[in-house]
């Protein structure tokens, strides 16, 4: 099981997501463990993705739970978040720990708003 706990749900381009990763294994060790920041275009217009950025964070070989702290950095360029009519843009934190059998994997989406505005905590 995977729990995400950020410490605020949207930040500026050209800042960190922070906040806590919680992972129990149910007894399958784990191989490495993901972070990954990722943005996705949908709606009538051109759909498209990207990574903003990732990282694999350290863990010990065989490790079956733990805490680990998050920090990703969005890149200063964006894109924002935007709701739209014709074309949507959301960014998502995505999270996946490589081990025997099937992966664990967690998803939640988080806002990007543009360098001078204040997010929201």
């Amino acid at each position: 099981m995977i729990a995400l706990v950020l410490d605020r749900d949207a930040v500026a381009a050209g800042s960190f997501f922070t906040g806590t990763l919680q992972w129990t294994g149910a007894g399958r060790p784990a191989r490495r463990l993901f972070a990954v920041l990722e943005w996705r275009t949908d709606g009538e217009a051109n759909v498209a993705r990207g990574i903003g950025r990732g990282v694999q964070i350290p863990i010990v070989p065989g490790q079956r739970e733990g805490n680990f702290p998050l920090r990703l950095l969005v890149p200063y360029e964006g894109p924002v978040s935007y709701e739209g009519t014709l074309l949507s843009i959301r960014w998502f934190l995505r999270v996946r720990v490589d081990q025997r059998g099937v992966d664990d994997q967690v998803e939640m989406e988080v806002k990007v708003v543009p360098r001078g505005m204040s997010s929201r905590a």
